[in-house]
């Protein structure tokens, strides 16, 4: 019995340095919320993916959540081995002997389960990060039309939705929503690296189906774009709709003035370039402080 002793102060003992973790993290976050001030009050705008960033915080810490759960379960089952290995060198009752199996099981299953979900937050961490990398592909071919008067403007947000690229010039307003996806090889005889746009959906290489998603949400956003600037500035303005697939070649497959552009981020650059003036100054600024009071909410 005294065995039994040691062992469980061992167990504790290995247990000491989680916990002892845990609650130094959730001290040192109340701790400096409570004492610390940023050095400026201003805001700042949103940086591009900054939605995505936010979320991947998020996903982050609950998949360390995960983590720490399913140790401390697979500790605990540790355990009930123990005892159960005991409880057969003691010829404990048969009775004693199920409860520590079912002990055991419950542990197990609990543990199991926990490194499922942080496995499913491990593969969600990754679309997250590049769909970042997408937007940032994006903000740096906005940045290379900068000099002919375009300010782009990122991650407009409106409730549980998002906006991820304005970009507004006497050339135009435009709405770009990025689309980052992998090359996973080709299932339907195109090419591993071509998107066919046929005006209302998508056909990847590795999907047997055509997405129409990406363009139908370009529509809606840019519809809603339209209607806020004029609540905005009391002036119409039209936005043109852009679906960007950074590192993919876009071939149409029909011709035609579409409501919805496709391209990737290195063709966008040329894109905005082509585009002749349609705006006058005045209005492009007057647009430009509306887009900035509604991204300019970030916690320096």
């Amino acid at each position: 019995m005294r065995f039994d002793w040691i062992i469980i102060i061992l167990l504790l003992a290995a247990l000491t340095p989680l916990f002892g973790l845990l609650l130094a993290v959730i001290w040192e976050r109340r701790h400096r919320e409570k004492t610390e001030k940023p050095p400026q009050t201003e805001k700042l705008l949103r940086p591009p993916g900054y939605s995505l960033s936010l979320r991947l915080e998020k996903v982050f810490d609950h998949l360390m959540d995960k983590l720490f759960i399913s140790c401390i379960y697979s500790l605990i089952a540790g355990f009930w081995v123990v005892v159960l290995s005991f409880s057969f060198f003691l010829h404990a009752p048969f009775l004693w002997r199920e409860i520590c199996v079912s002990i055991f099981v419950v542990f197990v299953v609990a543990s199991a389960m926990a490194a499922l979900k942080a496995f499913h937050c491990f593969k969600e961490l990754r679309n997250i990060r590049l769909g970042i990398s997408g937007e940032q592909a994006v903000a740096e071919a906005l940045n290379e039309v900068a000099d002919i008067g375009f300010r782009a403007f990122h991650d407009l947000t409106e409730e549980n939705w998002n906006i991820d690229h304005v970009a507004v010039g006497e050339r135009g307003v435009f709405l770009i929503e990025t689309k980052a996806r992998r090359r996973r090889g080709s299932r339907n005889g195109l090419q591993e690296h071509k998107v066919i746009f046929d005006g209302e959906s998508l056909q990847f290489p590795s999907y047997k189906y055509k997405d129409a998603e990406p363009i139908k949400q370009a529509k809606r956003n840019a519809i809603w774009l339209a209607n806020y600037l004029y609540k905005k500035t009391g002036e119409s303005v039209r936005v043109e709709a852009l679906v960007i697939l950074p590192g993919w070649f876009v071939r149409n497959s029909e011709k035609g003035n579409f409501p919805v552009q496709v391209m990737n981020a290195k063709y966008l650059i040329q894109f905005l370039r082509g585009q002749d003036s349609k705006i006058e100054s005045a209005q492009v600024r007057r647009i430009i402080t509306a887009l900035d009071e509604k991204c300019r909410d970030v916690e320096f």
